[in-house]
């Protein structure tokens, strides 16, 4: 196990199912990347710099050792580097080492937009704040010692990020029930407060990313041998895709951990993040991709109607010989989350690459890029390079390339005319058995967008996109009475393979039929995920007691995280309203 409590030896041991489950082959990459031992040495230089600590040296005795907490800081240091970030490591420090390495990084410092601050260790949290446990710290102490052993870690944010600085806290402990310091002289059963898992940091502007949720350990190594741990390689993998805001980064990280991990004795682990901030944050910016006029390139005219269902090209269908994006299929890009999709596309393929095939006229390429360009994912916002590409996409007869433009059309401020042809290219690309496209024409008849409500033939197209697989449309379909049981089913069999969407839409579910103390375990997994709505249904629950016992420090918890999201829905924020307020 990982940087939690004080456990007995064996069961900080992952057994041999994580191997097989996984694959030792996985582990060449990370030990053919091992940084040089000059990395974080050198003076730090730039707007954006980091702190690494990692403490694994613990004595066995008072602490558990952590092997690979300071290999994670070094890998993690050399994937910063090359990203841009400075970075400065703290080896297996002690608490005058790590008082004297925060006020020269505090001094280095003065001039960065953005901090980081990266820890691998043992941590907890008493009297409302968070600490991190140097190499001699005691496992047990008193309350008016613990400022003195312990190093704060919102002590450590104000000292060493600049005012009006974007504070980003990467944390890999174990957050497991267990205390992890006994504070001596508390009297628990008089009212007075025990040490606890890591909670959560007021840090301003900003974010932290936990490598687990509260309440779970974090795994040492995933598969079993591993140089790193699960965090850390998902961290540096995906650092290696260019342009992901750091929200759509923190996605695609908990899910390379949840399906790491996924399986194994102590696993899945979920990496858990919440904050707060203005402006769109990259770790490794969006690349500049000019834009440039190539024969290939259609764009029909505004006002050309959407070419007849089924006018699908094959190379937009199956890909030709040489075709780099040929093994995306129509039907994954139907049911997958498009992060997701597109950080996977990026990392075998860059942002200029599928801006080139998009110029050349290749449909699905062209619907990528205008997703890219629509939401600032992998590229830089631009709506109208957005518009371009999708309407070259649409106006080839390419289902996603048409769904997505409609979706652009009816989110941009539409005219009666957009919110016409919205319809038909939803229409055309539904009657081509895009399923995606079938779910948002079905949720907008039934929304009455196009005229009114028309719930009869939403529940139809709602099935047949259940059939392909859609998560959202399996959902809708129980909220009716003769289809509820079946697509409960369903979203059971996507959350058992792992897919944490599927425990996300039980919660919805189960919260809408009144049921939700059948399914309280999957809206902790799915908020844990961090799906919005989940998140606010879990704070109801805990605030009722409905499923859980209830808890109004909980409620809070998750009240607060879920309003963080903006996507959270109106009636959700409504039903949270008060909570922790």
């Amino acid at each position: 196990m990982r940087r939690g409590g004080r456990q007995l030896r064996k069961s900080w041991r992952i057994g041999a199912l994580g191997a097989a489950l996984l694959g030792l082959a996985q582990l060449a990459p990370l030990a053919a990347a091992q940084p040089s031992a000059s990395c974080g040495t050198a003076p730090l230089q730039g707007e954006r710099v980091a702190l690494l600590i990692g403490n694994s040296a613990y004595n066995d005795w008072e602490w558990p050792s952590l092997k690979n907490a300071v290999n994670d800081i070094d890998y993690v240091c050399a994937a910063f580097a090359k990203a841009g970030i400075s970075p400065r490591i703290v080896r297996n420090a002690d608490m005058p080492t790590l008082d004297a390495a925060l006020t020269r990084f505090a001094a280095e410092a003065v001039g960065a937009k953005s901090v980081i601050i990266y820890y691998a260790g043992h941590g907890f949290e008493y009297g409302g704040r968070n600490w991190l446990v140097p190499m001699e710290a005691p496992p047990a102490t008193r309350r008016a010692d613990v400022e003195k052993r312990y190093l704060s870690i919102e002590q450590a944010v104000k000292r060493v990020v600049p005012a009006g600085a974007f504070t980003l806290l990467f944390v890999d402990a174990c957050r497991t029930a267990e205390p992890v310091v006994r504070i001596e002289d508390v009297n628990v059963a008089a009212g007075d407060a025990a040490s606890a898992p890591l909670g959560l940091l007021d840090i301003g502007q900003g974010a932290v990313f936990y490598s687990t949720a509260k309440g779970r350990p974090a795994l040492d190594f995933a598969p079993v041998g591993s140089p790193v741990s699960p965090f850390a390689a998902a961290v540096v993998k995906e650092l290696g895709i260019p342009g992901l805001e750091i929200s759509d980064y923190f996605k695609v990280v908990s899910r390379e951990v949840y399906k790491r991990t996924h399986g194994m004795a102590l696993g899945p682990q979920q990496p858990f993040h919440y904050g707060s901030w203005f402006d769109d944050y990259y770790l490794v910016a969006p690349p500049e991709v000019p834009a440039r006029a190539a024969p290939g390139m259609t764009l029909r005219p505004f006002a050309a109607p959407p070419p007849p269902p089924g006018a699908v090209t094959e190379r937009a269908t199956r890909g030709t010989a040489g075709d780099p994006l040929a093994d995306i299929s129509l039907d994954r890009l139907a049911i997958e989350d498009e992060p997701v999709l597109i950080a996977d596309v990026l990392s075998r393929h860059p942002a200029s690459e599928l801006i080139a095939l998009a110029d050349g006229g290749h449909p699905l390429a062209q619907q990528l890029a205008g997703y890219m360009f629509s939401l600032g994912v992998g590229l830089k916002r631009d709506l109208a390079r957005a518009r371009a590409y999708l309407e070259a996409s649409a106006a080839q007869g390419f289902p996603a390339g048409q769904q997505e433009l409609a979706y652009l059309l009816l989110e941009n401020d539409p005219s009666p005319a957009d919110v016409t042809r919205a319809y038909d290219l939803y229409v055309a690309a539904s009657n081509a058995g895009f399923s995606k496209a079938k779910t948002h024409l079905a949720y907008r008849l039934a929304a009455g967008t196009f005229g009114p409500a028309d719930f009869a033939r939403s529940q139809a197209l709602y099935a047949e996109a259940a059939e392909k697989g859609h998560p959202a449309a399996i959902f809708a379909l129980t909220y009716f009475a003769d289809t509820r049981t079946a697509n409960l089913a369903r979203l059971r069999t996507i959350a058992s393979a792992g897919n944490p969407e599927g425990n996300h839409w039980l919660c919805e579910a189960h919260f809408a039929d009144k049921t939700l103390a059948g399914a309280i375990e999957d809206c902790g997994v799915a908020a844990r995920a961090g799906f919005a709505g989940s998140r606010a249904i879990l704070a109801d629950a805990f605030a009722k007691g409905v499923g859980v016992a209830a808890d109004a420090k909980e409620a809070a918890h998750w009240a607060k995280l879920a309003r963080d999201l903006p996507e959270l829905r109106k009636d959700q924020r409504e039903l949270i309203a008060g909570i922790g307020e």
